[in-house]
């Protein structure tokens, strides 16, 4: 027979091991805030004001806003650790310096030139597989 001692002991054993379960985790939600990519830019070189935090989902093209449009002369990727920026006018010639404070220099094409921009996942491969593996950071 069971004393009522050991009867209570296994009952609170089992309320502390379901109390313990981990609670549910909205995966869309996750997913958006993990998503958001973020670009650096300044209107003049070596990060001379004004400049601005530019803000957008991965994958999405994203215009550059009003006067900020083709008036950039230093860009930044803000995680270079997960993300793959471009910028371009989401088509055609693209520049794909992840940092440059002097878009003037060199040939100069990419100053005030920039009217969009795109950051992609970085993909990595893993040695097992031969196609490239997205992994969450």
């Amino acid at each position: 027979m069971f004393s009522i001692k050991a009867l209570v002991t296994l009952l609170a054993l089992g309320g502390v091991s379901v109390s313990a379960a981990p609670a549910a985790v909205d995966s869309d939600t996750v997913v958006a805030l993990d998503d958001t990519a973020y670009v650096w830019a300044c209107q003049n070189t070596n990060w001379g004001q004004p400049c601005r935090l530019l803000e957008g989902l991965a994958g999405q093209c994203i215009g550059i806003p009003g006067d900020w449009d083709n008036s950039i002369s230093a860009i930044r990727n803000q995680d270079k650790g997960r993300f793959q920026c471009v910028h371009y006018d989401c088509q055609g010639a693209s520049y794909s310096n992840q940092e440059d404070a002097k878009l003037n220099d060199g040939n100069g094409f990419w100053n005030d030139r920039i009217s969009s921009w795109r950051c992609n996942r970085k993909q990595f491969r893993t040695a097992e597989a031969e196609n490239a593996t997205e992994v969450e950071a």
